[in-house]
């Protein structure tokens, strides 16, 4: 017997929804987009496809009103609003049972339950078996001897199966009375009001004596008391309710089963899918199970202690064991080329004169994958790696930066599947351990094989896609200078952190103490829910909202308190100086090296819009805005003489200014005005000079604003005027900038068309969001699609920057070094007897690093600490 399932859509995503948002587990994808729902319907379907089901379908609800609302016009009525965060994933999941290659159906004017109803009824007569998975009781009157209904019991995962025999075990009826029961109890959810007074206990009872709502209609009189009058007076609303309960058999739709028929999904849309709103255990399990991968011949390995000479060309993988590889343990080396394949481990390596002549030979190309991570875990070690001319990973980054950094997924990409996760060969957490030799030759020897086999591909796409100039004179030179500044490191006077360690613990005492006095009791004012009892239970202070885990103390809620009780002050102190203290202060002291210095890890080929981000520890995040915070820049200090910074100028406004050719503000920047200030006068129809410190706020956070896809209503609450003056700023603005609601509108319908927009050196970020019918995805889409070549041309000049800085500083041969990139700002520890030169050649590099109509300015100073930086 051939089996259908079908999947009640909105029932399984609404719960699925509500499973994890109930628990705080709101997922959300790299730009901030809520996936939990579609991530948890994924899951569920994973379960239903291991029973390898013939025939699946799934239905949706069309909209909220349907001919049951003609009946009723209240229906559902009770129901709240669905979150703004659940009803971007509706055209989400439709996308993901598209990329699944399921079949989908929804109809106006009727619910998914009815669209069930019809096809299952069809089914069953064409002798299927049919299997319906939903939460929704309803679905109980289709059950048959061909048809199970499956009810999600505990979230969407444990499944109880209903069948004619189980349906009459629980109500002691047949499930077509299902309807009858609703028409007699009613149902809360979904608004039927049934007979008031009528429980399932009376409605069972009735039931089973009349059967039907109909036959119990003509009986009344046989019934007593009370509730005899209640049914009397409301038989008719029962027999209207049991009318909205009927699921309707016989939608206007035209049904071939054939069309239901599973084939499997397309491995490369499903991965594009997952990879594109961060599902990536759902893409690691997908590609561990994939039967369609080719076997690859096998490559003939030689394990060997002593390495021969190698002449050719070759790609070498260098086997890190842990993230950090500034500390990590090196398990071996990987050398692969097409008449060679050679595993040599750590310690052989450190002892083979033929493979330190072979990383150090400057006429051998080496290709790799995150080349930065290779040269610095290496570096650690004494042996040096010279010409890596290729980096799989920074080639894929550019083409694709969604992809996620591990080899295999990237791999994956160019449909190539002969290398296995890092996890299927260590293992993971405290399972993670080194296996046999030959199990890691074989590993790490496939990873090599596949950055050689793959090299000429990405380049071809790269140059087809006109980004191999992005990809060899930028992304390739900048891993090389971060290999540099990594492995140079920040300099840590200690001393200065174990003096705030003091400074700070001492505050943090005292504020505890003066907390509890204040609230006339000992408690733990790191918990938010010993907190939020002492603020809305013991002392009453109001805007108490309830959470699952009780009272939010979120800073939105504490900032309204401020001004009521004198203990939220101190709560609010007592927080920001705990996250300093152990986040930086303590944070910092545990990641300095024996040389005295942190070496963090830039990431590369993480961010879509190509901006540089730091971890291990994150040194681009040090504190800057609070007097407290930036103390702890005083701990770093020049391992030389000075630190020397330089920082861009409102680059991104100077950016647009450019992009959107806006004549009055590329002359104003070329004058060197006061940008705001200009703006101001500008918007406001005043004289510079009559400008005051209000309108030149105003002006700033506009200015900004329109650079972020800033709303009306975010401008407002920004800079705390009503959303109707807010208003009126940006229309002002953009009737004085006509040049930017263009460009803006340029690339907003460019995005439409091609699904992308680029930066200045054509790095592309690719936003699907823009044609989703769902508004707040598509405003979402609007708002990247607006700000993304602003943001991403700001770092690609930065990293321009770098490599001008870095070529004047060697062809002089100086020895003042760059170690710290800060978005905008690059820092060098200099000698003192460099210090002008290197101010000079900084200088010069970053205001000559592109041509634009606009200058690019650059502001330097230098100090003996970071603290004293301007």
């Amino acid at each position: 017997m051939k089996e259908l399932v079908m999947i009640d859509g909105n029932s399984l995503l609404y719960r699925a929804y509500y499973a994890t948002a109930a628990m705080g587990n709101m997922m959300v994808n790299k730009d901030g987009i809520p996936t939990n729902a579609v991530y948890g319907f994924a899951n569920m379907l994973e379960n239903i496809l291991k029973g390898n089901p013939e025939y699946l379908m799934v239905a949706f609800d069309y909209g909220k009103k349907t001919f049951r609302n003609d009946l009723f016009e209240v229906y559902k009525g009770t129901r709240s609003a669905t979150p703004d965060e659940l009803v971007c994933q509706f055209s989400m999941i439709r996308e993901y049972l598209t990329a699944h290659g399921i079949k989908y159906q929804e109809i106006e004017g009727y619910e998914g339950d009815d669209i069930i109803g019809t096809v299952s009824t069809l089914a069953s007569k064409n002798r299927f078996k049919v299997s319906i998975v939903t939460s929704d009781k309803d679905m109980l009157q289709l059950v048959d001897d061909n048809i199970s209904v499956y009810l999600t019991k505990k979230g969407v995962a444990e499944l109880e199966k209903i069948t004619p025999e189980k349906f009459k075990e629980i109500y002691g009826l047949i499930p077509d009375q299902m309807r009858d029961l609703k028409g007699l109890m009613g149902d809360k959810a979904d608004n039927i009001p049934g007979i008031p007074g009528v429980g399932e206990k009376t409605a069972l009872k009735l039931l089973k004596q009349y059967h039907t709502v109909e036959n119990l209609s003509e009986h009344l009189d046989e019934l007593k008391g009370k509730m005899g009058e209640k049914i009397r007076d409301n038989i008719d609303q029962g027999i209207l309710s049991k009318r909205i309960a009927t699921i309707i058999k016989d939608v206007p739709i035209e049904v071939d089963l054939e069309e239901y028929r599973y084939q499997g999904h397309d491995y490369n849309e499903l991965a594009d899918f997952y990879r594109r709103y961060s599902m990536n255990s759902l893409l690691k399990r997908m590609s561990l199970k994939n039967e369609d991968i080719k076997p690859q011949k096998e490559i003939d390995i030689k394990i060997v202690e002593s390495l021969p000479i190698i002449k050719r060309d070759s790609s070498l993988v260098v086997g890190v064991y842990d993230t950090n590889y500034h500390r990590s343990l090196i398990i071996g080396f990987a050398i692969y080329n097409d008449s060679e394949a050679y595993y040599i481990s750590l310690e052989n390596a450190m002892n083979c004169n033929n493979f330190k002549s072979f990383i150090e030979n400057e006429t051998i190309e080496k290709y790799g994958y995150d080349i930065k991570k290779c040269i610095n875990s290496s570096k650690w070690y004494g042996l040096k790696i010279k010409n890596y001319v290729f980096d799989l990973q920074l080639a894929s980054y550019i083409l694709n930066p969604s992809l996620k950094d591990e080899i295999r997924s990237v791999c994956e990409y160019y449909e190539y599947y002969d290398v296995l996760y890092d996890e299927e060969v260590y293992g993971k957490g405290a399972k993670k351990k080194i296996p046999e030799i030959d199990v890691i030759a074989n590993h790490l020897v496939k990873q090599a094989k596949a950055i050689y086999v793959l090299k000429d591909k990405a380049i071809d796409r790269l140059q087809h896609e006109n980004q191999f100039e992005l990809y060899k004179d930028v992304e390739m030179p900048v891993a090389k200078i971060l290999a540099e500044m990594e492995y140079q490191g920040a300099k840590i006077d200690k001393e200065v952190l174990k003096q705030l360690e003091n400074q700070f613990g001492q505050e943090i005492s005292i504020l505890e103490k003066d907390i509890h006095q204040l609230a006339h009791k000992e408690f733990n004012i790191a918990s938010p829910k010993q907190l939020g009892e002492v603020l809305f239970e013991d002392l009453k202070l109001p805007f108490a909202k309830k959470t699952k885990t009780g009272y939010s103390t979120s800073v939105d809620i504490l900032n309204k308190l401020q001004d009521i009780h004198p203990i939220i002050n101190k709560v609010l102190k007592y927080r920001m100086l705990s996250k300093l203290y152990s986040t930086y202060i303590i944070g910092l002291q545990e990641q300095v090296f024996v040389d005295g210095k942190i070496h963090t890890i830039y990431n590369q080929a993480l961010t879509q819009t190509g901006r540089l981000s730091s971890t291990d520890p994150n040194l681009q995040n040090i504190p800057v805005k609070t007097p407290e915070g930036k103390l702890i820049r005083k701990a770093f200090i020049p391992e030389y003489d000075y630190l020397v910074s330089f920082d861009y100028s409102q680059i991104e406004l100077r950016v647009l200014a450019h992009l959107a050719k806006v004549k009055s503000l590329i002359k104003a920047f070329n004058e060197d005005k006061d940008i705001h200030r200009h703006t101001a006068s500008e918007i406001f129809g005043v004289s510079e000079e009559q400008v005051d410190s209000t309108m030149r706020r105003n002006a700033k956070a506009v200015n900004f604003g329109i650079i972020y896809g800033m709303s009306d209503f975010g401008l407002a609450e920004q800079v705390g005027v009503s959303v109707a003056e807010a208003r009126e700023f940006i229309r002002s603005y953009f009737e004085n900038y006509p040049e930017i609601k263009d460009y803006m509108d340029n690339n907003i319908e460019f995005c439409k068309k091609n699904g992308y927009v680029t930066t200045m050196l054509n790095r592309k970020r690719f936003i699907r969001e823009i044609n989703e019918k769902n508004y707040m995805r598509q405003e979402f889409g609007k708002r990247l699609a607006m700000n993304s070549p602003i943001q991403g041309s700001a770092a690609d000049i930065i990293k321009v920057a770098m490599i001008k800085v870095d070529e004047l500083l060697k062809k002089r041969g100086l020895k003042s070094k760059m170690i710290l990139q800060v978005h905008d700002e690059l820092i060098f520890d200099v000698y003192k007897e460099e210090l002008g030169e290197v101010m000079e050649i900084v200088a010069k590099g970053m205001t000559t690093a592109v041509k634009m109509d606009v200058e690019l300015k650059s502001e330097g100073s230098y100090a003996v600490n970071w603290y004293e930086l301007k």
